[in-house]
């Protein structure tokens, strides 16, 4: 039993001195509090941990202690040049949609290459346009007369077309542009 206790107080005058020594060391500042408490967790454990040992019979140790699993997750890898790109593109996009709709079309299908070289990164390419006259959210009226000559096909004509190839190359810089009319 002496020797017990004889062991019991080395093991706790040791700990001590360890951590006095490492709180002499460490700076004045916030983390030494904190190095505070885990000294102090550590010394309570260096003076429980015989008599639990004693009482119980199984001896402490923090080898014992086996940590959960962790699933490793996956990395979801963004290739954000390519986020960039998309998101360049559909800008120019709706922005274009938005101008030639103010001009009284309707685009019903766009697409935009951009050129992918370092010297002239993102300048447009080519546009592809596919537009209708006017929009055909409203339903008119159908009157059948036989004896009038038939109505204009309202398709986009080649001055409209052009016009709106002008209005393209001037604010977007675009080397070459295709227009459909519908």
């Amino acid at each position: 039993m002496v020797s017990f206790i004889s062991s019991w107080v080395q093991g706790i005058i040791i700990a001590v001195i360890i951590s006095t020594i490492i709180e002499m060391i460490l700076p004045d500042g916030n983390i030494k509090k904190y190095v505070r408490t885990v000294i102090g967790t550590f010394i309570v454990f260096v003076i429980i941990s015989p008599i639990i040992t004693k009482i119980t019979g199984k001896e402490i140790s923090l080898n014992s202690y086996e940590m959960p699993e962790i699933e490793q997750y996956k990395e979801i890898k963004i290739d954000t040049n390519s986020y960039i790109e998309s998101t360049y593109i559909k800008n120019i996009e709706q922005d274009i949609i938005e101008n030639i709709e103010g001009k009284g079309y309707e685009v019903q299908e766009i697409s935009i290459d951009i050129d992918k070289t370092e010297e002239s990164y993102g300048a447009i390419h080519r546009i592809n346009l596919y537009i209708a006259k006017g929009k055909t959210n409203d339903v008119e009226p159908i009157e059948i007369n036989i004896n009038s000559e038939p109505k204009q096909d309202e398709s986009i004509t080649e001055e409209e077309t052009k016009e709106i190839k002008d209005f393209l190359k001037e604010n977007y810089a675009a080397e070459a542009i295709t227009i459909n009319g519908m």
